[in-house]
């Protein structure tokens, strides 16, 4: 062969063999004994009478090659990978081209002349074989090598300090990087700076995936993990569990999750990497999985979720399939009522999806068919066989269709849509990742994305696909919330939707090349029409114009940050409410039980902002502490020993300077807020002048109608009961869920119909079910067709329910009946 600029002789053993598998790969397939040369391939040594038949039975699964040695006796372990060096920079099509005929697959490009590719079954001859011909005999290559292992000894070394934020291109715009541009990246780092800190701590993330490395470096300070936990078959076990084992968070090599939870709330203490939100929490749930197949059921699905309800304000998705992907409407149910009353602070989860890595569109019926995979099969060994794309024309995400849920699409380094990104109907925003051409036939330009990883480095440089940039962009709607804990989920999805980026390449990507193994891909029509281009349209949409390729846009950290402070800085409807004490009372010296007052409030609302502003004198505030309680019990300090000598604590507190007031948002305003001084050191003595507190109000968007009658229903009767509900209250319906609990022993016998203030009829339920006993269902736009065209219309009025048994002997009563309405 040719190595290092010279011809090397080599000798292929007559008693062995090498295998692109490891040992335990090899033994299933009724190979023992192998050698590990590396993680992925292992030798085998055997008589020579026996080697043909092992040769022949590890060549049916995996690939296999000589092994060979030098002159000198040493081994030359080659892999599948093979460098090339040509004597001029090509374009990339000749590249790709080049690729093509010798059945190659471009693995990296170090530079304009130097790249590796590795072979695939298809390249008809080992690596070592193939080095020879193209150093002999192809005028475009300069040099070509073999990609060797290597077994080396480890010697002790120092690890180096390596600055993995200044890699992180997607969360900052210094990379000097000729793939990078930086309209791509997120800018994270701007919004950090207008925040004055990296999100606030009670602001929560739920990701589900195959868990989370909870040990692991970039998630190690205190209270962390807001919550966590695993499904074990049916079962969820949660932190609180008295038999949970936080160790089973994690399965080694299953370090998916681990990247997605780095990508969302790295810490920025110093160590590996940085998220899109440091300062937040993290509630990761892990599904069970198998390699990167994650088994999830409704019914887990459901679980999980209700385990998150009121703990989390965003859940991170990064899975799903294509090209259907259609959960059961129980799921949908939930999804949507929680999405609008749901989570940690009652304002609504923002659900985030992945929209998928197959280029192909989410939500679409086509008229011709449209490739959904990537055509390559991958066997254990890592090699790959052209199997050929598979097309569908029914493309369906029936989540797309809450208005609670936002699928994320891909966004490449250089502000190009990511080749495998999915896209059309249902894209809500595109965010920064990796780039890769889905067909592996072209060279596509994309830097991967660096973050934590459960591996043994700790590190990855090459996480992607939609999976990282869903995750990113529920890092920045943490941000957002950070800025203003006031904004209901729609809130939040709104925001991000009409601050995100436009300013993007809308180059499209040309089609595939043929290769020698596919010489006429004319099955490559993505993206499809009517997605086929990427430019922004106006499709009549509040939040902006919207791309079939990137939604709304890419997500903008600084730009939602700064709109969500102007939120704030809006008061909602109602004046601010203020409370002030001015009882003098003397802080006792070096007490713990210090000095209590108390101011009060009443009314129904609930606390979107407050401030509270102290005047206490004092010689040396450092012997002080200062801890506010809300009625409903939550325990914020406000001040911690802090200002050493400093005479005199006058300042005012709110929840941009003092995170833990953000415990008090969302919470009832009504009650005894309670004061409480303690001067924790000997020697000095003050006194707790006054103090108040101002409250602004949350804005009551959600409006809850609800009666409980009781009341028996005609049997056969086509007129039935008709009930109703009627409101004052202003504005109109954004979303809304209807809930009845009907007790009746066939169900299929019902018509359940609700009858807006605008007089539209919304047919519910209609004679479905047979004999199923109860009717106790939530139906909501996502289910009931009828309900979304109630979008944009007035809440005032009177609701009405009309429920008609319309066959004989069976008969039921209605219970109880709600609507919940979201308003603009």
């Amino acid at each position: 062969t040719y190595r290092g600029g010279r011809k090397l002789p080599l000798q292929a053993r007559a008693d062995a063999f090498v295998a692109r598998a490891n040992a335990e790969q090899l033994e299933q397939l009724g190979v023992a004994g192998a050698e590990p040369l590396s993680p992925h391939s292992a030798r085998i040594v055997a008589d020579a009478h026996d080697l043909p038949l092992l040769k022949q039975q590890a060549s049916q699964a995996v690939t296999v090659q000589e092994a060979y040695y030098t002159a000198g006796g040493e081994e030359f372990l080659a892999t599948d990978r093979i460098f090339v060096t040509f004597r001029d920079a090509l374009p990339a099509q000749e590249v790709d081209a080049f690729a093509g005929q010798y059945g190659l697959l471009l693995k990296q490009k170090f530079s304009d002349r130097d790249y590796l590719f590795q072979l695939t079954t298809h390249s008809g001859r080992d690596a070592v074989a193939l080095v020879v011909e193209l150093s002999e005999r192809n005028s475009l290559v300069a040099a070509a090598e073999n990609d060797l292992n290597y077994r080396m000894q480890a010697y002790q070394y120092a690890e180096p300090s390596d600055p993995y934020y200044a890699r992180q291109w997607h969360l900052h715009t210094h990379l000097a990087d000729a793939a990078f541009d930086p309209r791509a990246s997120a800018r994270c780092e701007d919004a950090w700076r207008a925040l004055g800190h990296y999100g606030l701590p009670e602001v929560v993330v739920g990701v589900t995936d195959d868990g989370c490395k909870l040990d692991h470096g970039d998630f190690d300070s205190d209270r962390k993990f807001a919550g966590w936990g695993y499904f074990a078959g049916e079962r969820l076990v949660v932190r609180e569990d008295i038999d949970a084992d936080p160790r089973l968070m994690y399965v080694a090599g299953a370090n998916h999750g681990t990247s997605c939870a780095g990508v969302i709330a790295g810490e920025a203490d110093a160590v590996l990497t940085v998220g899109a939100a440091p300062g937040c929490c993290l509630l990761p749930v892990r599904w069970e999985s198998s390699g990167p197949a994650l088994f999830i059921s409704d019914s887990k699905l459901l679980t999980a979720l209700n385990y998150m309800a009121d703990k989390v304000d965003i859940v991170s998705n990064s899975w799903g399939s294509s090209p259907v992907s259609e959960f059961a409407t129980p799921v949908l149910n939930r999804i949507a009522e929680l999405s609008l009353s749901g989570g940690r602070r009652g304002l609504g989860i923002v659900f985030l999806w992945a929209a998928g890595n197959e280029n192909c569109p989410i939500v679409h019926e086509a008229a011709q068919d449209v490739p959904f995979d990537s055509g390559w099969r991958y066997h254990a060994d890592g090699s790959g066989t052209w199997v050929g794309v598979r097309t569908a024309r029914q493309f369906r995400h029936n989540l797309a269709a809450l208005p609670g849920v936002m699928y994320v699409a891909a966004l490449a380094s250089n502000g190009q849509r990511s080749h495998y990104s999915n896209y059309g109907t249902g894209i809500a925003l595109c965010a920064p990742s990796s780039n890769l051409h889905l067909y592996r036939r072209a060279t596509v330009t994309g830097l991967g994305i660096t973050t934590a990883s459960g591996s043994s480095a700790a590190v990855t440089a090459s996480f992607g696909g939609t999976s990282s940039a869903t995750p990113l962009v529920a890092g920045v709607a943490a941000l957002a919330i950070s800025a203003n804990p006031s904004l209901t989920a729609a809130q939040v999805i709104s925001v991000l939707k009409r601050t995100a980026a436009k300013d993007l390449n809308l180059a499209p990507y040309a089609r595939t090349p043929g290769a020698v193994y596919d010489p006429q891909p004319r099955w490559d029509v993505s993206p499809v029409a009517p997605f086929d281009q990427g430019g922004f349209a106006n499709t009549g949409s509040a939040d902006g114009s919207w791309s079939p390729w990137f939604g709304h846009g890419r997500v903008d950290a600084p730009s939602a940050v700064a709109e969500a402070q102007r939120l704030g800085g809006a008061s909602p409807p109602g004046a601010t409410l203020r409370r002030q004490s001015t009882r003098e009372q003397r802080i006792p010296d070096n007490s713990a039980a210090g000095v209590a007052d108390q101011l009060s409030f009443d009314g129904q609302a609930l606390v979107g902002a407050i401030k509270v502003v102290l005047d206490i004198s004092h010689p040396y505030i450092g012997d002080l502490a200062v801890t506010l309680q809300s009625p409903a019990g939550a325990s914020m300090l406000l001040h911690n020993r802090n200002g050493g000598g400093t005479a005199n604590l006058q300042r005012a507190f709110d929840v941009g300077t003092t995170p833990a007031l953000a415990a008090a948002v969302g919470q009832p305003v009504a009650g005894a807020w309670t004061l409480r001084v303690q001067d924790l050191a000997a020697e000095d003595t003050g006194t707790l002048n006054r103090w108040s507190i101002d409250i602004v109000p949350q804005a009551d968007t959600l409006l809850t109608l609800q009666e409980a009658p009781g009341l028996a229903m005609p049997d056969n009767d086509a007129a039935g009961i008709e009930r109703s509900l009627t409101t004052a209250a202003s504005g109109q319906v954004a979303d809304l869920a209807v809930a009845v609990d009907i007790t009746h022993s066939y169900i299929g016998d019902l018509k359940v119909t609700l009858v807006a203030p605008n007089g539209a009829q919304c047919v519910l339920h209609n004679r479905g079910g047979g004999s199923a006993d109860n009717l106790i269902r939530t139906y909501t736009p996502a289910t009931v067709s009828a309900l979304a065209a109630l979008r944009g219309t007035p809440c005032q009025g009177t609701w009405r329910l009309r429920v008609a048994d319309l066959e004989s002997r069976d008969v039921g009563k209605l219970n109880r009946w709600e609507v919940k309405i979201r308003r603009n």
